[in-house]
């Protein structure tokens, strides 16, 4: 279609100057934070270019891919270096440009102009200046020449977006990171295209031609008065922008021909007159065309679906002859809502067809749902086409943490919800908000990848983490977006939110039951304040409240019913064959068809069998009822963490392993799992039972602060009775511990609940771990000897280790570890003694409910690490005390040195790095369990001398002392035997401090260092065993206390430095302004914060836009620097999740003027689980706060996306390459 332009002179230096000079201060650096995933874009944060194109309105042109369909926060930064916010006012929903507005009077320093727009100068050939910056950075000019004016538009991959329907300006040029957005000028300053993408290993570059920006600019124009505000009417669609939701391609008419276009038609098209970018006639030559638009796609569902089909050539459409996209659009933009007539030829035949010009702006969505950190909205025109898929559908656009624990992936459709057809997002908020926290209800959906093929899941609601959901809509006119949290609208005399399920359509083959089910919870639902969150709200009710429809789900299924007649006839054969024939008959029966057909038994289950007999009276495996034992006992444990609730360094959103059932009362059940599984408190909790096909919740409700072993808490009366009758608490060995060479079996549950079990070999009894610390710094086991055994089931596979009669010697769990930055994963045995004392204290503390208050766990705040005698001995260690510890412990041969301290403990004012600890409280010491069972008599002795002392009546403080010495005659027992403790102890004289020793328990260690034997009191250290109870978030980063492993790195800023980052969001000012984790938060706005409350109280008069100077100190450098942010409330409000510290439950509330409770430390430790709380915070936004590009997969899936370690500034994407 072009035609060379004749020759045009080359422009000076001098002109290009002066060009440069009006143009450079016009173009400003957009520094833009997409808040939430919305449509093509995820929340991110980048740097652009824009340039004004009205400076009195104060008018910015930059990309559509900048401004995005969804919520944005950004500013624009002028060449002096002013900074001045600016709101997105219009994007185009097809072409890849729009427009931001700022205000002009705000500008103190500099006067604006502004950039003509020219797109009639494009021209192949013409000389061009891309004028953007560099990363944000500085100025960045490059210089190219227009190659050509009828490029098909760049393609950037089907899950982004994509122009199309349109032309674009080709250059030979490069592009820079930050460049999108950039005016392409000629040499008299003018801009002929918009800078767009390109690729840079070719130095290619396209421009968007400017004809449809000039348009839109002029109306956007006729709705603002100059020197007056925008109309409040105003919306995108006052710019009409019509469409046939099909996609059509420039063909030459060579390729047309082939197609099957006539000659004649071939001739009168080529007469019409064309037209182009730019002014390639204006040498007054007339302009042909030298092809077509022929139909490339249809939307599905659309009203050319099914009309128009790929291969049709366009002729006229109204009768006039198109030949170009220009024409096509202006005839289709002025004819939105009408029908036109389309002539074109398939296959060489003449067709005429009438189609409706649907509204670009109705199929391009303007609202979303929010959900549990996730978003869904309509599916977009954009991704219809990308996809082929029917336009309107529920799309994911972010699954976030209720849609990812189903497994939902981004980009998915959902079809249904409990049964109920989903085929717009009205539809699919209103189930949802029928649904009460806890619920589980089936989920249908669909991927582009597997569009024949639906697929189900189970969807668990959330309300604890995230609040009710909250529906975003888009302001136009205020260039904002607005939440609120009743949509959609109940129906007129409906007030429950369930009952008003009732009247949606049922998907075919919901059955009347599960009407009436609704039905029944609705009427005891309430209103939907009072479902807020059920699960949350147990800050009033406690954890029995938060499992109180897991019970009632067990208590219905314990009630009686006729049973379904297949049902009844094969339980009568089973119970026949297993009368008769035993159980391997009745194997054989449960294998026969339901249907009453009797299959011949043959001889092979006799075999299997005898072959399985025969291997038990070998010893190789457990005998049947052994094996039926422990089956009974063991779970699987599946664990998955909110993306809010990622607190202590954890490495992963989803965990799995076994579980061991060590208590199953009436009111309460404990199963231990390793730490490598249930790494931190706040989190869900699913159980499955390996004894009975039931999946119930549980809470955490110990975690060791040292070893690797947890304890969570079920309520037996969510089961169904025929699991409570089945299920068995292990039972614990834990003496006389395993020795090498002791022969064991090592069982487990595969993920299909199957029991695995095989015979193996002790080979060491007693390894001392040393883990080091990861990167970003994590719970990791200290003090701790682990059993290896010469063969197990891989590095993944936990379990239990166990005796011939089914008694439980040790927990086979899992460890993980950084090696070289990558994650390694390997399984050993902790003996049992070292759990066992622990699972007593829960018991004898409350065994009538599954909650109760965190039991204190005290610790010596010092690592130690096993050194060899021999090498002891070369350090210096006097003979006497290398002889004596040889003898006590002829296994280990081995003294323990100090590793290093916890940051901030008496340990640390007392020991050094390299001591050996020869004996403590005079008893000598060789191995991390003689330490440990010292300083547990220890602190159970000086407790219940504090309880006798203070007249507290000694109950609890004897029934803790009686478990701490339990523990210490287990930790004994699990010993080899030793002589009498030494009766040497004398104190040094200034190794103590007095105030302290009088704040809590102390032992005294007798320890080598320097040459000499000394003695020094060291006070015991505190541990909560619930770990973290508290977690602020604030412009997008987790809060939080220094956690133990941060502490015992040794290092913590002088002062009292009691706030830490462990976490940041994408597309939150946290992200945007380089607060990221791993940093302690030292002051704000020069006001110390040493600890949570005081940083609340400092930042507390801070509101919405206003700046924040903050001091940090980096967890690795130990440097200090200072950020300024400014804060985001809309998007990003305060809040904070707080453990209840009589219960092992969560409550979450919003912080701030729009709280339900006050600012003062007071408001702040309030529970925010009541209806009050619930609807202010959704009113301010705090209903959900959403982090983007979460991966949630299976055992220890990373938590992609989310800054948790040594993050790096926020990155600055490059333009759009195709």
């Amino acid at each position: 279609m072009d035609e060379l332009p004749p020759d045009q002179p080359t422009a000076s230096a001098d002109e290009w100057r002066r060009a440069l000079e009006k143009v450079v201060p016009c173009c400003v650096v957009l520094k833009v934070t997409q808040t939430r995933a919305f449509d093509t874009e995820p929340a991110s944060s980048s740097y652009a270019t824009g340039f004004i194109v009205d400076k009195s309105r104060g008018i910015i042109c930059t990309n559509r891919h900048v401004v995005t369909p969804g919520p944005i926060v950004a500013e624009a930064i002028f060449l002096n270096r002013e900074e001045l916010p600016v709101h997105p006012v219009y994007y185009d929903p097809v072409h890849d440009f729009g427009f931001l507005r700022f205000d002009p009077s705000k500008l103190q320093f500099m006067q604006v102009q502004e950039v003509p727009l020219a797109p009639e100068a494009a021209a192949v050939g013409l000389e061009i200046r891309v004028v953007g910056n560099d990363s944000g950075e500085k100025v960045s000019i490059l210089a190219g020449t227009i190659a050509r004016l009828d490029r098909d538009a760049p393609h950037y991959g089907r899950k982004g977006y994509n122009d199309f329907n349109t032309f674009y300006l080709q250059a030979a040029s490069g592009t820079k990171g930050g460049s999108s957005g950039s005016p392409v000028i000629d040499s008299k300053g003018r801009a002929i295209g918009l800078n767009a993408g390109g690729k840079n290993k070719a130095q290619s570059a396209y421009y968007l031609p400017l004809e449809r920006v000039v348009r839109a600019l002029a109306l956007l124009q006729q709705h603002w008065p100059l020197g007056g505000q925008l109309s409040s009417g105003w919306s995108a669609a006052c710019i009409s922008r019509g469409d046939l939701q099909s996609t059509f391609v420039f063909k030459g008419f060579d390729e047309v021909r082939r197609l099957g276009l006539r000659q004649d038609t071939e001739a009168v098209v080529r007469l019409a007159k064309a037209r182009s970018h730019g002014a390639p006639d204006a040498g007054g030559a007339q302009l042909h065309t030298v092809g077509l638009l022929v139909v490339e796609a249809t939307v599905p569902g659309s009203p050319a679906d099914g009309v128009l089909e790929p291969g049709d050539v366009l002729v006229r459409v109204q009768g006039q002859v198109v030949s170009h996209f220009l024409m096509l659009e202006e005839l289709l933009d002025a004819a939105v809502g009408q029908t036109i007539e389309l002539q074109l030829e398939r296959g060489g035949k003449p067709l005429t067809v009438q189609l409706p010009v649907t509204d670009l702006h109705s199929v391009t969505p303007n609202a979303m749902l929010e959900l549990a950190g996730g978003s869904v909205h309509a599916l977009s025109y954009q991704q219809a086409r990308n996809n082929r898929a029917v336009v309107g559908q529920v799309y994911v656009a972010e699954p976030g943490y209720m849609l990812g624990r189903a497994a939902i992936p981004k980009y998915a459709l959902l079809t249904s919800l409990d049964g109920v057809p989903t085929p717009d997002l009205a539809s699919f908020a209103a189930v949802l908000r029928g649904l009460q926290h806890g619920a589980r209800v089936p989920l249908e959906y669909i991927t582009f990848g597997e569009r024949h093929r639906r697929k189900s899941a189970i969807l668990q609601v959330d309300r604890q983490w995230y609040g009710v959901p909250l529906y975003w809509v888009r302001d136009d006119a205020a260039g904002a977006w607005h939440p609120s949290k009743n949509w959609p609208p109940l129906p007129p005399g409906v007030t429950d939110p369930a009952a008003a399920r009732l009247l949606l359509p049922k998907a075919a083959g919901h059955s009347a039951q599960q009407q009436q089910q609704v039905k029944a919870n609705g009427s005891s639902g309430g209103s939907e304040d009072q479902q807020v969150p059920e699960a949350a709200a147990a800050a009033a009710g406690g954890a029995d409240d938060a499992l109180q429809e897991a019970a009632s789900a067990g208590a219905a299924a314990n009630g009686t019913h006729p049973l379904h007649p297949i049902v009844a006839a094969t339980r009568a054969r089973l119970a026949a064959a297993k009368h008769s024939n035993g159980n391997s008959a009745a194997a054989a029966v449960v294998a026969a068809p339901a249907a009453g057909i009797s299959r011949p038994e043959g001889s092979g289950g006799a075999v299997v069998a005898a072959a399985a007999a025969a291997a038990a009276a070998a010893g190789e495996v457990l005998r049947e009822d052994v094996e039926e034992a422990l089956k009974n006992c063991l779970v699987l444990v599946d664990v998955d963490i909110p993306l809010v609730a990622l607190s202590d360094g954890v490495h992963a959103r989803s965990f799995a392993g076994n579980g061991l059932v060590v208590y199953h009362g009436e009111h309460l059940g404990l199963v231990l799992v390793d730490r490598n599984t249930i790494t931190i408190g706040t989190c869900d909790v699913n159980l499955c039972f390996g004894a009975h096909p039931a999946e119930i919740p549980a809470i955490v409700r110990f975690l060791h602060p040292l070893h690797n072993f947890a304890l969570v808490a079920y309520s037996p009366a969510a089961l169904p009775a025929e699991a409570r009758s089945k299920i068995r608490a292990a039972q614990l060995l834990t003496s006389p511990p395993l020795a090498r060479g002791e022969r064991c079996m090592l069982v487990g549950l595969t993920k299909s609940l199957r029991i695995m079990q095989r015979r193996s070999t002790v080979t060491n009894a007693t390894v001392a771990l040393t883990i080091p610390s990861a990167e970003v710094p994590r719970f990791r086991a200290v003090h701790e000897e682990v059993v290896k055994l010469d063969q197990d089931f891989g590095a993944t596979f936990s379990g239990v280790l166990t005796d011939d009669e089914g008694r439980i010697r040790a927990l086979w769990g899992s460890y993980a570890e950084q090696v070289d930055r990558e994650e390694r994963e390997w399984c050993a045995g902790l003996p049992t003694h070292v759990f066992a004392p622990w699972v007593q204290r829960l018991v004898a503390q409350d065994a009538t409910r599954i909650s109760a208050p965190p039991l204190p766990v005290r610790v010596m705040d010092a690592e130690l690490e096993a050194v060899l005698l021999s090498k002891a001995a070369q350090l210096g260690l006097p003979a006497e005390w290398v002889s004596l510890l040889d003898e006590l412990d002829p296994e280990r041969r081995q003294a323990l040195r100090v590793r290093s301290t916890v940051a901030n403990s008496h340990a640390a004012q007392v020991l050094r790095s390299g001591d050996m600890i020869l004996a403590v409280n005079g008893q000598p010491v060789s191995s991390f369990t003689d330490v440990e069972s010292v300083i547990a008599a220890a602190a159970g002795e000086q407790q219940a001398a504090a309880a006798a002392a203070a007249g507290t009546g000694s109950v609890a403080a004897a029934a803790a002392a009686a478990v701490d010495s339990t523990a210490d005659a287990a930790a004994a027992a699990a010993r080899p035997a030793k002589r009498p403790r030494s009766s040497n102890s004398s104190i040094a004289d200034g190794q103590q401090d007095v105030h302290q020793q009088q704040q809590q328990p102390s032992v005294t260690l007798t320890l080598f260092r320097s040459g000499c034997v000394m003695d020094c009191q060291v006070g015991l250290g505190q541990e909560d065993s619930l770990g973290t109870d508290r977690l602020v978030h604030w412009c997008g980063a987790q809060l939080q206390a220094p956690h133990r492993s941060v502490k015992e790195l040794g290092f913590q800023p002088e002062g009292k430095a009691g706030v830490f980052i462990s976490r940041w969001h994408h597309g939150s000012p946290s992200h945007r302004y380089g607060l990221f984790a791993l940093h302690w938060i030292l002051e704000v706005n020069g006001q110390p914060t040493p600890d949570l409350d005081s940083f609340l109280k400092v930042v507390a008069p801070l509101r919405d836009g206003d700046f924040a100077r903050v001091k940090v100190c980096h967890l690795e450098t130990t440097q200090h620097k200072v950020l300024t942010l400014k804060l985001d409330t809309k998007y990003w409000p305060s809040w904070e999740l707080r453990r209840d510290p009589g219960k092992c439950t969560w409550t979450r509330h919003l912080i701030g003027s729009n709280s339900s409770s006050s600012n003062s430390s007071a408001g702040h430790t309030a529970a925010a689980g009541s209806a009050a709380a619930a609807a202010a915070a959704a009113a301010a936004g705090g209903g959900s706060v959403l982090g983007a590009g979460v991966g949630v997969g299976g055992v220890g899936t990373a938590a992609a996306g989310e800054g948790c370690g040594t993050a790096t500034a926020a990155a600055c994407p490059e333009p759009m390459a195709e």
